[in-house]
Protein backbone atom coordinates (compact mmCIF):
# COMPACT_ATOMS: atom_id res chain seq x y z
CA UNK A 1 0.00 0.00 0.00
CA UNK A 2 3.01 2.46 0.82
CA UNK A 3 3.85 1.97 -2.85
CA UNK A 4 0.83 2.63 -4.34
CA UNK A 5 0.18 5.45 -2.10
CA UNK A 6 3.44 6.84 -3.69
CA UNK A 7 2.56 6.36 -7.31
CA UNK A 8 -0.37 7.96 -6.66
CA UNK A 9 1.19 10.99 -5.04
CA UNK A 10 3.52 11.08 -8.39
CA UNK A 11 0.36 10.88 -10.61
CA UNK A 12 -0.57 13.45 -8.84
CA UNK A 13 2.27 15.59 -8.97
CA UNK A 14 2.18 14.53 -12.97
CA UNK A 15 -1.24 15.19 -13.85
CA UNK A 16 -1.10 19.12 -12.04
CA UNK A 17 1.71 19.72 -14.68
CA UNK A 18 0.56 18.08 -17.65
CA UNK A 19 -3.05 19.89 -17.03
CA UNK A 20 -0.93 23.31 -16.05
CA UNK A 21 0.49 22.96 -19.67
CA UNK A 22 -1.92 22.89 -21.81
CA UNK A 23 -2.00 26.83 -22.12
CA UNK A 24 1.18 29.53 -22.27
CA UNK A 25 2.09 30.68 -18.81
CA UNK A 26 3.41 33.98 -17.65
CA UNK A 27 6.33 34.18 -15.08
CA UNK A 28 8.86 36.30 -13.54
CA UNK A 29 12.43 36.31 -14.17
CA UNK A 30 14.54 37.74 -10.74
CA UNK A 31 18.70 38.66 -11.41
CA UNK A 32 19.78 37.63 -8.22
CA UNK A 33 23.84 37.54 -8.30
CA UNK A 34 25.84 39.72 -6.17
CA UNK A 35 27.41 42.41 -7.69
CA UNK A 36 24.77 43.10 -10.34
CA UNK A 37 21.92 45.42 -9.84
CA UNK A 38 18.78 43.44 -9.32
CA UNK A 39 16.24 43.40 -12.12
CA UNK A 40 12.99 41.63 -12.78
CA UNK A 41 11.78 40.23 -16.61
CA UNK A 42 8.19 39.34 -17.12
CA UNK A 43 8.25 36.10 -19.59
CA UNK A 44 4.95 34.79 -21.73
CA UNK A 45 6.20 30.93 -22.25
CA UNK A 46 3.97 29.72 -24.90
CA UNK A 47 4.43 26.02 -24.41
CA UNK A 48 5.80 25.70 -20.80
CA UNK A 49 5.89 21.57 -21.12
CA UNK A 50 8.37 21.37 -24.36
CA UNK A 51 10.36 24.76 -22.57
CA UNK A 52 13.11 24.14 -20.71
CA UNK A 53 14.93 26.18 -18.05
CA UNK A 54 17.94 26.48 -20.11
CA UNK A 55 16.30 28.42 -22.94
CA UNK A 56 14.83 30.45 -20.57
CA UNK A 57 18.26 31.50 -19.07
CA UNK A 58 19.56 32.02 -22.41
CA UNK A 59 16.71 34.01 -23.60
CA UNK A 60 17.55 36.06 -20.45
CA UNK A 61 21.47 36.70 -20.50
CA UNK A 62 20.77 37.69 -24.39
CA UNK A 63 18.45 40.35 -23.31
CA UNK A 64 20.42 41.31 -20.70
CA UNK A 65 23.66 41.49 -22.87
CA UNK A 66 21.40 43.89 -25.00
CA UNK A 67 19.84 46.33 -22.51
CA UNK A 68 23.14 46.25 -20.30
CA UNK A 69 26.18 46.00 -21.95
CA UNK A 70 27.83 48.47 -19.59
CA UNK A 71 27.65 45.88 -16.57
CA UNK A 72 29.53 42.85 -18.32
CA UNK A 73 28.13 39.52 -19.38
CA UNK A 74 26.41 36.65 -17.82
CA UNK A 75 28.28 33.61 -17.97
CA UNK A 76 25.64 30.96 -19.23
CA UNK A 77 27.62 27.74 -17.29
CA UNK A 78 27.89 29.64 -13.58
CA UNK A 79 24.43 30.37 -13.25
CA UNK A 80 21.22 29.04 -12.95
CA UNK A 81 17.39 29.30 -12.09
CA UNK A 82 15.95 29.02 -8.52
CA UNK A 83 12.41 28.42 -7.14
CA UNK A 84 11.00 30.62 -4.46
CA UNK A 85 12.02 27.52 -2.37
CA UNK A 86 15.34 28.38 -2.80
CA UNK A 87 16.00 25.39 -4.81
CA UNK A 88 18.32 25.36 -8.00
CA UNK A 89 16.30 23.94 -11.04
CA UNK A 90 17.86 22.08 -13.97
CA UNK A 91 18.54 23.56 -17.35
CA UNK A 92 16.98 20.79 -18.77
CA UNK A 93 13.72 21.02 -16.62
CA UNK A 94 10.81 22.02 -18.16
CA UNK A 95 9.23 25.19 -17.14
CA UNK A 96 5.98 23.25 -17.00
CA UNK A 97 6.98 21.32 -14.14
CA UNK A 98 7.58 24.21 -11.66
CA UNK A 99 4.46 26.88 -12.76
CA UNK A 100 2.00 24.69 -11.73
CA UNK A 101 3.07 26.06 -8.27
CA UNK A 102 4.25 29.53 -8.79
CA UNK A 103 5.45 32.09 -11.24
CA UNK A 104 8.46 33.61 -9.89
CA UNK A 105 11.85 32.18 -10.71
CA UNK A 106 15.43 33.76 -9.46
CA UNK A 107 18.73 33.57 -12.04
CA UNK A 108 21.30 32.92 -9.44
CA UNK A 109 25.03 31.60 -9.36
CA UNK A 110 25.40 27.95 -8.87
CA UNK A 111 25.60 26.09 -6.08
CA UNK A 112 28.96 25.57 -3.82
CA UNK A 113 28.32 22.02 -3.73
CA UNK A 114 28.76 21.23 -7.76
CA UNK A 115 26.88 20.80 -11.23
CA UNK A 116 27.31 17.23 -11.02
CA UNK A 117 23.09 16.73 -10.48
CA UNK A 118 23.77 15.58 -6.90
CA UNK A 119 23.56 18.26 -4.97
CA UNK A 120 22.72 19.27 -1.86
CA UNK A 121 19.43 20.89 -2.98
CA UNK A 122 17.57 17.87 -4.61
CA UNK A 123 18.95 15.42 -1.66
CA UNK A 124 17.41 17.94 0.71
CA UNK A 125 14.09 18.93 -1.03
CA UNK A 126 13.40 15.12 -1.79
CA UNK A 127 14.04 14.63 2.12
CA UNK A 128 11.55 16.98 2.98
CA UNK A 129 9.09 16.77 0.35
CA UNK A 130 9.49 12.88 -0.61
CA UNK A 131 7.52 11.64 -3.73
CA UNK A 132 6.20 15.57 -3.67
CA UNK A 133 9.51 17.13 -4.05
CA UNK A 134 10.10 19.66 -7.17
CA UNK A 135 12.50 16.87 -8.71
CA UNK A 136 10.67 13.67 -7.99
CA UNK A 137 8.86 13.68 -11.40
CA UNK A 138 11.87 14.22 -13.75
CA UNK A 139 14.71 13.10 -10.95
CA UNK A 140 14.73 10.05 -9.62
CA UNK A 141 17.41 9.39 -6.74
CA UNK A 142 20.31 7.38 -8.87
CA UNK A 143 19.13 9.33 -12.47
CA UNK A 144 20.48 12.77 -11.89
CA UNK A 145 21.15 15.26 -13.99
CA UNK A 146 23.79 17.74 -13.86
CA UNK A 147 22.45 21.67 -13.28
CA UNK A 148 23.88 23.58 -16.25
CA UNK A 149 23.43 21.91 -19.94
CA UNK A 150 23.14 23.02 -23.61
CA UNK A 151 20.34 25.09 -24.24
CA UNK A 152 17.31 25.27 -26.12
CA UNK A 153 16.18 27.75 -28.63
CA UNK A 154 16.11 30.95 -26.37
CA UNK A 155 12.46 31.92 -25.00
CA UNK A 156 11.16 35.11 -26.24
CA UNK A 157 11.06 38.12 -23.66
CA UNK A 158 9.87 41.40 -23.74
CA UNK A 159 11.42 44.73 -25.30
CA UNK A 160 11.65 46.00 -21.69
CA UNK A 161 12.76 44.46 -18.26
CA UNK A 162 10.92 45.55 -15.38
CA UNK A 163 13.72 47.33 -13.10
CA UNK A 164 13.93 46.95 -8.84
CA UNK A 165 13.70 50.48 -7.59
CA UNK A 166 12.27 52.27 -4.97
CA UNK A 167 8.63 53.36 -5.12
CA UNK A 168 8.52 56.98 -6.11
CA UNK A 169 7.69 59.94 -3.71
CA UNK A 170 4.73 61.00 -6.34
CA UNK A 171 2.83 57.73 -5.01
CA UNK A 172 3.26 55.94 -8.52
CA UNK A 173 2.06 51.73 -7.98
CA UNK A 174 5.07 50.12 -6.60
CA UNK A 175 5.45 46.56 -8.06
CA UNK A 176 4.04 43.87 -5.34
CA UNK A 177 6.39 40.78 -6.80
CA UNK A 178 9.49 43.23 -5.61
CA UNK A 179 7.58 44.23 -2.08
CA UNK A 180 3.87 44.05 -1.19
CA UNK A 181 4.53 47.01 1.06
CA UNK A 182 6.43 49.36 -1.31
CA UNK A 183 10.01 48.39 0.90
CA UNK A 184 12.98 49.53 -1.11
CA UNK A 185 14.09 45.77 -1.74
CA UNK A 186 17.94 47.21 -3.06
CA UNK A 187 18.53 47.88 0.44
CA UNK A 188 18.06 44.74 1.91
CA UNK A 189 19.48 41.01 1.99
CA UNK A 190 17.01 37.95 1.45
CA UNK A 191 17.15 35.67 3.98
CA UNK A 192 17.09 32.51 2.88
CA UNK A 193 16.88 29.80 5.35
CA UNK A 194 13.28 30.02 7.90
CA UNK A 195 10.99 26.88 9.36
CA UNK A 196 7.56 27.04 9.33
CA UNK A 197 4.47 24.61 10.50
CA UNK A 198 0.92 25.00 10.67
CA UNK A 199 0.86 24.90 14.44
CA UNK A 200 -3.23 24.23 15.26
CA UNK A 201 -6.22 25.45 13.93
CA UNK A 202 -5.60 29.46 14.25
CA UNK A 203 -1.52 29.90 14.03
CA UNK A 204 0.91 29.45 11.19
CA UNK A 205 4.36 29.70 12.69
CA UNK A 206 7.55 30.82 10.90
CA UNK A 207 10.99 30.42 12.43
CA UNK A 208 13.97 32.60 11.10
CA UNK A 209 17.19 31.43 12.76
CA UNK A 210 19.82 34.01 13.36
CA UNK A 211 22.77 33.91 15.48
CA UNK A 212 22.48 36.65 17.96
CA UNK A 213 19.90 38.52 16.78
CA UNK A 214 18.44 39.03 20.36
CA UNK A 215 21.34 41.48 20.85
CA UNK A 216 20.17 44.65 18.64
CA UNK A 217 17.90 47.16 19.70
CA UNK A 218 13.63 46.21 19.68
CA UNK A 219 13.72 49.08 16.70
CA UNK A 220 15.52 46.79 14.57
CA UNK A 221 13.46 44.51 13.89
CA UNK A 222 10.13 44.77 12.44
CA UNK A 223 7.05 43.27 10.43
CA UNK A 224 4.44 44.37 8.10
CA UNK A 225 1.34 41.66 7.63
CA UNK A 226 -1.07 42.45 5.36
CA UNK A 227 -4.51 39.75 4.56
CA UNK A 228 -2.63 37.36 2.51
CA UNK A 229 1.51 38.97 3.28
CA UNK A 230 4.26 39.53 5.53
CA UNK A 231 7.60 41.20 5.71
CA UNK A 232 10.30 40.93 8.20
CA UNK A 233 12.76 43.52 8.28
CA UNK A 234 16.33 42.91 10.18
CA UNK A 235 18.12 46.51 10.10
CA UNK A 236 22.19 46.67 10.88
CA UNK A 237 22.57 43.06 11.58
CA UNK A 238 26.78 42.21 11.70
CA UNK A 239 26.64 45.64 9.08
CA UNK A 240 23.60 43.88 7.09
CA UNK A 241 19.77 44.82 6.41
CA UNK A 242 18.07 41.67 5.95
CA UNK A 243 14.21 40.91 4.60
CA UNK A 244 12.15 37.56 4.71
CA UNK A 245 8.95 38.30 2.80
CA UNK A 246 5.79 36.14 1.80
CA UNK A 247 4.23 37.95 -1.68
CA UNK A 248 0.89 35.50 -1.45
CA UNK A 249 0.50 33.16 1.81
CA UNK A 250 -1.21 29.36 1.85
CA UNK A 251 -4.98 30.87 3.70
CA UNK A 252 -5.82 34.62 4.50
CA UNK A 253 -5.04 36.24 7.69
CA UNK A 254 -6.05 38.69 10.14
CA UNK A 255 -2.96 41.26 10.12
CA UNK A 256 -3.61 43.25 13.28
CA UNK A 257 -3.55 39.72 15.33
CA UNK A 258 -0.11 38.34 13.64
CA UNK A 259 3.54 39.46 15.03
CA UNK A 260 6.77 39.20 15.88
CA UNK A 261 9.20 37.39 18.59
CA UNK A 262 12.33 38.17 19.27
CA UNK A 263 14.48 35.60 20.30
CA UNK A 264 18.06 35.42 21.80
CA UNK A 265 19.04 33.77 18.11
CA UNK A 266 15.80 33.65 15.98
CA UNK A 267 12.57 35.70 15.24
CA UNK A 268 9.34 33.72 15.50
CA UNK A 269 6.11 35.07 12.99
CA UNK A 270 2.74 34.53 14.60
CA UNK A 271 0.55 34.43 11.74
CA UNK A 272 -3.10 34.68 12.99
CA UNK A 273 -5.54 32.55 10.18
CA UNK A 274 -8.77 34.53 9.18
CA UNK A 275 -10.34 30.98 9.04
CA UNK A 276 -10.59 28.84 12.18
CA UNK A 277 -9.29 25.16 10.95
CA UNK A 278 -7.93 26.53 7.49
CA UNK A 279 -5.02 23.89 6.76
CA UNK A 280 -2.24 25.31 5.38
CA UNK A 281 -0.14 22.99 2.98
CA UNK A 282 2.80 25.19 2.46
CA UNK A 283 3.47 28.79 3.64
CA UNK A 284 3.63 30.37 0.28
CA UNK A 285 0.71 29.98 -1.89
CA UNK A 286 1.53 27.00 -4.60
CA UNK A 287 -1.06 26.65 -7.89
CA UNK A 288 -3.86 23.94 -7.50
CA UNK A 289 -6.09 21.97 -10.22
CA UNK A 290 -9.03 24.47 -10.84
CA UNK A 291 -7.31 27.07 -8.86
CA UNK A 292 -7.45 30.69 -10.28
CA UNK A 293 -5.91 32.10 -7.40
CA UNK A 294 -2.11 33.12 -8.79
CA UNK A 295 0.76 32.42 -6.67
Amino acid sequence: SSHFGSSLKAFGVILLVRLHAMACCKLYVHLDIEGRPPLTLPVTVPRPEETQFGGLKQSFISHYAATSPEAGALDYNDCCFWNQDSCPIADKCAVALHTWEHNDFFLRKVPADGNDGNHGALASSQKQRGELSYYYAHDRQGASQPLVSKPQIAVKAPAQPTPLAAPASSGATFNSKQSPFGTNIMSYETITSYTWEDHNDDTVKVLVPLEGVGKLPPSAVNARFGVREFELLIEDYNGKNLRFACYKTHGEMKPGECKHVVRANRVNLVLRKAKEKDIWFDLFKKRAIGDDDDP
